[in-house]
């Protein structure tokens, strides 16, 4: 156990200098309630809420551990990544505890939890910060499977484990929706065990009923935070919605051979998967037939070996359960595939992988040399693969330029890392956002980017017109907060400013303000549009609100106070400005427009003949 824990632990170890990156930034960078810890809007409140709304996602439990984390270590990511090196060490302890409670042999189940904790596959899952739903949801999975074994003898003590199991499995639910297949795989492996013999299967399933009753606070609480259980087409293309089940099946059949790849292979790796990677359309081409093929070759292993070996049904029993929400067959979701929805499901290959090597090595002879060199040299390219993956997730930049190394076909990597470098490389960024639309002439992202690079030089009519093009696109009834689509509105408003279309700014100025009222961009771009029309006190509402909800409070004070100063009122400009040093004492921007607040308000005091005239200063461009 020692051993095991400590290979999962040296594996990570280099993820302890990365950085924030991808969904770190909005989930816990950019995020008021985890900045506030505010346990309401943590739990009332879906995933992804203060960015975008009907996504579909509700983790309160993972957002909550990102919380108490922002008030021990805030922005220092390092703390971050060693809970996740940590809880990704505990479950490779429960995969071989639970192993050993099975009685499965000590070598194979010894070989199933090394080959887990050095998994490439996972670093996904463990690297990226946020990965942390799957890491979470699969520990708590490990204390729902160990209460239940402890409660086997029955009786009051035998249904006090039972709460507790059901209380852990709630607690996975919590953490990753995923999670709520895990109640069928235990009893799956109950059921092989042979736990049901003595009782019969259905005096021994109805226990199983405490799970269904803690799905009740959960329903409830995801249905009060505006989370339904499916993702709301509105706010992203759902790739396979509308098609049938069968077709589902059919389509889905052929990308699982990149699954089948990713779990027995673990290479190469990449962060985003694209549909235009896959072929959406139902035919049996030969993907979809080598997918069915594997799939029906699982199937047929499961039957044939229920008896004989029924650790090999069990693996994959679990693989196609722990897989199915996020098959796309079961629900269509609003992506084909990531490699993080396979940590919980590698599970099952790393068992059938060490089931095959404890066959070959009890053969003896050649095949037991060539099954312990054929291991040792897997656990090797694993631990390799997986060191040298981990560094690709140091920041948004790293993780996509390799993203565009290791895909050149997938636009979403150019489009992200294009958006990455807009303010420190602008002619790359609109170079690689050109070539996201070279790939895919309908991606709505990189015209958006590209418009606000067209703002940023100057192209004030070139943004307004493309801009005018991508929101002639949007669908009706967005939910709130509408994410992207509200700062197109905030964009187009300033381009239209800046056209000198006043009327038609202020109406998509309300519409950004409406759609996303804290986006930090929709607040900065749509209060200077108010300003710019007259709305004196709409602007400052909106400046004001940008130093509760931006974390740089030295530039949101900053530019607050330099609306005030342009306005001459001096007085309040001081205010902010002290208010605002309070926060950032060490801001010689705050210090310095706070002298110059000073000297005019001393001014004012003099004869008028003796004024001068103030000094303006140019707002910040970008929020």
């Amino acid at each position: 156990m020692v051993l095991l824990i400590s290979l999962a632990v040296v594996v990570y170890l280099n993820t302890l200098g990365n950085a924030f990156a991808y969904d770190d930034v909005p989930i816990i960078v950019n995020n008021p309630s985890v900045h506030r810890m505010d346990w309401s809007a943590l739990w009332r409140r879906g995933y992804w809420s203060h960015v975008t709304g009907g996504g579909g996602n509700y983790r309160p439990l993972t957002v909550s551990t990102f919380a108490v984390e922002y008030q021990l270590w805030g922005e220092r990511p390092a703390g971050y990544h060693l809970v996740n090196i940590l809880l990704h060490a505990a479950n490779v302890a429960w995969l071989f505890y639970l192993l050993r409670r099975y009685r499965v042999a000590a070598g194979l189940a010894s070989l199933a939890a090394a080959l887990f904790a050095v998994h490439p596959v996972h670093t996904e899952a463990v690297a990226n910060i946020v990965g942390r739903a799957e890491l979470l949801g699969m520990f708590f999975g490990g204390l729902m499977w160990w209460a239940w074994l402890q409660g086997r003898e029955g009786g009051l003590k035998g249904w006090g484990w039972r709460v507790v199991s059901a209380v852990a499995y709630l607690a996975a639910v919590f953490s990753k929706e995923n999670m709520i297949v895990l109640p069928a795989a235990l009893f799956a492996g109950e059921w092989l065990a042979g736990r049901f013999r003595r009782v019969g299967v259905r005096q021994a399933a109805w226990p199983f009923i405490v799970f269904l009753v803690v799905l009740i606070p959960y329903f409830w609480l995801r249905t009060l935070a505006g989370e339904g259980v499916e993702q709301q087409v509105e706010i992203g293309h759902v790739p396979l919605t509308g098609r049938s089940l069968w077709e589902r099946c059919i389509i889905m059949a052929g990308v699982g051979v990149t699954w089948y790849r990713l779990v027995l292979i673990g290479y190469p790796l990449q962060a985003f998967y694209s549909i235009r990677e896959f072929d959406l359309t139902p035919n049996l081409q030969w993907r979809v037939i080598v997918g069915f093929a594997i799939t029906a070759s699982l199937l047929g292993l499961a039957l044939a070996y229920r008896r004989r070996a029924p650790l090999v049904t069990f693996a994959v029993v679990f693989w196609f359960i722990t897989l199915s929400v996020t098959s796309n067959v079961v629900l269509p979701i609003g992506a084909l595939l990531a490699e993080r929805w396979l940590y919980l499901p590698s599970v099952a290959a790393v068992l059938l992988v060490s089931i095959a090597a404890l066959w070959g090595v009890r053969a003896g002879g050649a095949l037991r040399l060539g099954t312990l060199v054929g291991m040792t040299s897997l656990l090797v390219f694993y631990s390799v693969v997986t060191v040298w993956r981990n560094p690709d997730w140091r920041n948004s930049v790293t993780i996509f330029e390799s993203l565009v190394a290791t895909a050149p076909n997938n636009p979403s990597g150019y489009m992200i890392l294009g958006h990455e470098l807009m303010t420190i490389d602008p002619v790359r960024a609109r170079q690689l956002l050109e070539a996201a639309l070279e790939l895919d002439p309908v991606f709505l992202s990189p015209q958006g980017s590209l418009a606000e690079l067209d703002l940023r030089e100057g192209k004030a009519t070139v943004a307004r017109d493309r801009l005018a093009q991508l929101l002639a696109q949007e669908p009706p009834n967005l939910p709130t907060p509408a994410g992207e689509w509200a700062e197109w509105h905030a964009l187009y408003a300033k381009a239209l400013a800046l056209t000198g279309d006043l009327p038609l700014a202020l109406e998509h100025a309300r519409i950004a303000s409406r759609q996303s009222p804290t986006s930090l961009k929709v607040l900065f771009e749509t209060s200077q549009v108010f300003l710019q029309a007259g709305q004196i006190d709409v602007a400052l509402a909106g400046f004001r609100q940008l130093t509760l909800h931006d974390r740089d409070h030295g530039r949101a004070y900053s530019n607050f106070a330099t609306v005030l100063i342009e306005l001459e009122r001096y007085a309040e400009a001081e205010a902010v400005l002290l208010e605002g040093l309070q926060l950032v004492p060490d801001s010689e921007a705050l210090r310095a427009r706070l002298e110059f607040v000073r000297q005019r308000r001393a001014q004012e005091k003099l004869p008028s003949t003796t004024r001068s005239s103030p000094k303006h200063s140019v707002l910040n461009t970008s929020p």
